[in-house]
């Protein structure tokens, strides 16, 4: 048990890190950057919308969203689209007199007719830019938006095919002070920005969960990322000196990579699933962490 868990977890921060959309090309941009209501202030808008170079995030009052996209062009506007087996995600851009336009596709749209885009059928959401991070949504999502304005990622993990490269982006991503090494304090930041996404991002296929069930599932298993993050140093770090190398993660990359691409679409169905995971096999952790 305590080893399929282990494994499992990581294979979540891979997956969730490493984004499988296809991408086509890397979101315009004029569009990148924090989008608000006329007085970019959170607190008075209540909604915002932060676009990166490969996805985006927003909230409001009721919901938040995160999506790894694909950028394309049509008919003068800007599609970012993400597509699966569980959901589909269809939504245009266009920016007029400073002002970001977002239009809706009409309801049953066939994925053809784009007809719309001249002749206008939805109502249209109006940004305005903003040259700030709202302080507010920054402190709660720090690390997602700096992970949407990393390139490296995206250019080492999806658009080529060296794994070695990968590895050494997310490696990079996660070792905040640059020395090389993962210290408890970095691994656990990723995990905690790893269990939101992944939480955020199983709202695309359940619309009955809002912005207060996700948060409540993420506290869940926030309690227990400390466990996650000893055990993975206990298992890992070979020489002992408290941190995690990048020689060290190296030693089963071939085995961890494959079975990261082999299991994308099979072994986590639902997410949500990970807090009932993490309660299930932390007093394991912590009986095995006691005995070193």
């Amino acid at each position: 048990m305590y080893k399929n868990g282990l494994k499992l977890f990581i294979l979540l921060v891979f997956w969730v890190l490493i984004p499988t959309v296809s991408f086509s090309n890397e979101i315009p941009k004029k569009y990148q950057g924090f989008w608000s209501g006329k007085s970019c202030d959170f607190s008075i808008e209540k909604y915002a919308l932060f676009i990166g170079k490969n996805g985006y995030l927003y909230e409001d009052d009721t919901k938040v969203e995160f999506n790894f996209v694909a950028s394309d062009e049509k008919n003068g506007w800007t599609l970012l689209s993400k597509k699966d087996n569980n959901y589909e995600y269809y939504f245009f851009y266009k920016i007029e007199n400073g002002q970001l336009i977002e239009r809706y596709t009409p309801d049953n749209w066939d994925g053809v007719d784009y007809s719309f885009l001249s002749d206008q059928e939805t109502q249209d959401t109006i940004y305005f830019k903003c040259d700030k991070k709202d302080p507010v949504i920054e402190s709660k999502y720090g690390e997602l938006l700096t992970l949407l304005e990393n390139a490296n990622i995206l250019n080492s993990c999806v658009l080529s095919e060296g794994r070695d490269a990968c590895l050494k982006s997310l490696f990079s991503f996660l070792d905040i002070n640059n020395d090389k090494k993962l210290h408890a304090a970095e691994i656990n930041r990723g995990l905690r920005t790893v269990s939101l996404i992944s939480i955020l991002m199983s709202q695309n296929t359940n619309d009955d969960m809002d912005k207060n069930a996700s948060f409540a599932i993420y506290i869940a298993t926030v309690p227990f990322l400390p466990l996650i993050t000893q055990t993975l140093l206990y298992n890992i770090d070979y020489d002992g000196s408290g941190s995690i190398t990048l020689e060290e993660i190296s030693q089963d990359r071939n085995d961890l990579f494959s079975a990261v691409m082999n299991s994308k679409d099979g072994v986590l169905k639902d997410i949500r699933s990970l807090p009932n995971l993490l309660q299930n096999i932390a007093p394991l952790l912590q009986g095995l962490n006691n005995l070193n």
